[in-house]
């Protein structure tokens, strides 16, 4: 199957607000996505990717840089959302680690933290862990979306 993973644009907002929604059920305004492309347009540590079969987005890769003031130690800090249940799901998702992987290095990244929204337990948790990361701790999130 032939891909594309490119930088989101403007015109994909309302494709990319009904394939969160799909993957989350939580809605996401077109708008707030577009302000959110315009706030990334102005900040060159932050990016949104898109993964894209056919002309239909399949996945979203949100990469940012953080460092130190120093700027000795640079890390990325990446998430991933890719459809469920779909023949191709493993694949998105697997294609999108690996395009944040070569971010990281394009970038001179020290390393990556992975973000995941997930909040499943235990097992199943350890099950969808990526190759190569090792987990470290949790994040607190409180959501206003």
């Amino acid at each position: 199957m032939t891909y594309i993973i490119r930088e989101a644009n403007p015109r994909d907002t309302k494709e990319i607000s009904t394939f969160v929604f799909k993957r989350t059920g939580k809605m996401i305004s077109p708008l707030h996505i577009e302000n959110r492309l315009h706030f990334m347009r102005e900040n060159p540590d932050e990016s949104l990717y898109v993964y894209e079969e056919e002309n239909q987005i399949l996945g979203t890769l949100g990469f940012r840089i953080r460092q130190a003031d120093d700027a000795v130690v640079k890390f990325s800090e990446i998430s991933v959302i890719s459809m469920e249940g779909d023949n191709n799901c493993g694949t998105a998702a697997d294609k999108l680690k690996r395009y944040a992987e070569q971010l990281a290095q394009k970038h001179a990244c020290s390393g990556m933290w992975w973000i995941t929204g997930s909040e499943k337990n235990g097992d199943s948790r350890k099950a969808n862990e990526p190759i190569g990361f090792h987990e470290t701790g949790y994040r607190f999130v409180k959501r206003f979306l």
